[in-house]
């Protein structure tokens, strides 16, 4: 999939003039956290089931789920920002605007790797001696690093969104 920065500035300055002059209601907290919500819950899950496992031990296991409930929360408000940027676009922008239509299609690759990821971690934690640490080492390591890597990704189109939205202020400044 290719596109232009041409193309990405000039249809990011037309969603920027919708989004505007729009009357799109605020989303609540709760509508946007819910992405975060799946894989805290698959993690959650093998959580609960490691003192099944072979080897347990209850204090690290009780001290990684107090940090994991905490970094769960972090990690699902961090994601309701991203959701909530997509509750402001326009109707039907996914079908108008393919800079939209590339962004969905990375958010859902990057959102699968890293439900995949936190599986994997949960298999490794049932089925290896290092039980709820591989849980919790891996599931932050491989969220940072998907987060690195989604950032990365997504740094190349920001720019000509910065200007997009810069052209669109300027119009607006001018009528």
């Amino acid at each position: 999939m290719t596109i232009t920065y041409e193309k990405i500035k000039s249809e990011v300055r037309i969603i920027s003039e919708e989004m505007v002059n729009s009357s799109n209601k605020v989303p609540s907290i709760f509508s946007t956290v819910k992405y975060g919500l799946l894989p805290a819950g698959v993690y959650f899950t093998f959580f609960l089931a490691c003192p099944f496992a072979d080897v347990f031990i209850k204090n690290i296991w009780m001290f990684l789920g107090f940090l994991s409930f905490f970094f769960w929360v972090f990690i699902s408000i961090f994601i309701s920002g991203y959701s909530q940027f997509f509750s402001l676009l326009p109707e039907g922008a996914q079908e108008r605007f393919e800079i939209v239509r590339i962004c969905c299609k990375k958010m859902k690759v990057y959102y699968a790797i890293w439900l995949a990821s936190v599986f994997v971690a949960g298999l490794l934690a049932l089925f290896t001696i290092w039980n709820v640490i591989a849980l919790a080492v891996v599931t932050v390591l491989s969220t940072v690093l998907i987060a690195l890597a989604f950032n990365f990704d997504m740094s190349r189109y920001q720019l000509a969104s910065l200007f997009g939205v810069i052209s669109a202020i300027k119009e607006k400044s001018i009528k």
